[in-house]
């Protein structure tokens, strides 16, 4: 068998013999002849269109022996829309959030049952100082008041409500705070009252803390306190450990508009002027001294210094400036009153230049009167008289 009907084979049995047309021996031997018409090429397809229509998926072919076939028409598949897909984003993102967020959940929750327990109880002062004091109470009592168990869970109550069961229940502590410290610490702050006043009630007499703090009723008044007279409210019955807001009296306004004059700013309330009261006879050195101090009425203050010399404020208006000028006069032997004088000192009136002065009315006291003259024995024993 010759070259070409191997090659003649092996095209038909590759299927290509039969596709290419069939040329003659010339052109098989590489001979044309001349003039011979060139074949025409194939014609050029046409550019598609710019716009051109959508190309029709076509139907989807149903098996007839699958399960659930229906006779009709095949349905056409639905096109998703881009809204469609936005919202299927924003659902997976929810989704994963909401799964972070469990998972945070359940690490709090275990974590808080789990680490978080209460091992150590520390009592101390509010500027930290050492040794701590607890007034007339110990570290131990205030601890057990608390009601918390060791090994108890750090979080399972509330610091505000013990704070304010360990203030009812120890009226002595000017200031308490109940406080937690990670890991597992209760912290305890204290800073101990001191019996500063007495003040009568209708029912007797009560002694109050530097803050009006109630300490404890007493039915006569007690001894080596500041008298303290102020305005209580209506219907007012002493709770021990509770603090005493007193009533805002001024004679000179009325009740309205004293209390515009307060929310203006305009006039100070009565606790705002007895805190005032209280720092300036500190900062003066005139507190120690102070034996009695009225606030009943806030167009007339006054206070009393060691029972000898009662000293009037007239209102709040400039009160830091009279406290001043009531130290240089009560303190100052050579240029104030002696330290024997009584009397009424007045430092209420303000002249028209605004300038404050000073008016001091000595207690004179009455004359005590001569004693008659007694009779000698001998003129009380002679009946008769001389003779001539």
């Amino acid at each position: 068998m010759d070259r070409n009907q191997r090659s003649r084979r092996q095209k038909s049995a590759n299927g290509s013999y039969a596709q290419q047309p069939r040329r003659s021996m010339g052109s098989r031997l590489g001979l044309e002849k001349r003039n011979a018409p060139r074949p025409k090429a194939p014609p050029e397809k046409a550019a598609p269109a710019l716009h051109a229509p959508p190309r029709q998926r076509p139907a989807q072919e149903i098996n007839p022996q699958k399960a659930g076939y229906r006779p009709g028409t095949p349905r056409r598949t639905r096109r998703v829309t881009q809204a469609e897909i936005i919202r299927a984003k924003r659902r997976r993102r929810l989704l994963g959030a909401l799964g972070v967020l469990a998972v945070l959940a359940v690490g709090a929750f275990v974590s808080i049952n789990l680490l978080f327990k209460v091992t150590i109880f520390r009592v101390e002062s509010y500027d930290r100082s050492q040794p701590v004091d607890t007034g007339i109470y110990t570290s131990d009592e205030l601890i057990e008041a608390l009601g918390i168990e060791k090994n108890s869970n750090l979080f399972a109550f509330s610091t505000a409500e013990k704070t304010r069961q360990l203030a009812l229940q120890f009226p002595y502590l000017e200031h308490v705070a109940v406080e937690i410290q990670l890991p597992a610490a209760v912290i305890i702050k204290v800073e101990p009252a001191t019996e500063r006043f007495a003040c009568m009630y209708s029912g007797g007499w009560m002694v109050l803390s530097d803050s009006l703090k109630i300490l404890r009723t007493d039915v006569s008044q007690p001894d080596g306190l500041i008298l303290l007279t102020m305005s209580l409210p209506t219907d007012f019955s002493p709770v021990v450990g509770q603090n005493i807001e007193p009533k805002s009296y001024n004679s000179l306004l009325s009740e309205t508009q004293q209390a515009t004059a307060e929310t203006a700013g305009l006039q100070a309330s009565a606790l705002q002027t007895l805190t005032e009261m209280r720092d300036g006879l500190q900062e003066n050195n005139l507190f120690d001294g102070t034996t009695a101090l009225n606030i009943q009425d806030l167009s007339d203050i006054e206070f009393t210094y060691q029972n000898r010399v009662q000293v009037l404020l007239g209102s709040e208006t400039n009160l830091a400036y009279k406290l001043r000028l009531a130290a240089a006069a009560l303190t100052d032997p050579e240029k104030g009153l002696a330290t024997g004088d009584k009397g009424v000192l007045d430092i209420s009136t303000q002249r028209s230049d605004g300038d404050i002065r000073a008016y001091f009315d000595p207690d004179i006291p009455e004359p005590t009167p001569a004693p008659e003259p007694t009779p000698s024995p001998e003129e009380e024993t002679d009946p008769e008289g001389p003779t001539e």
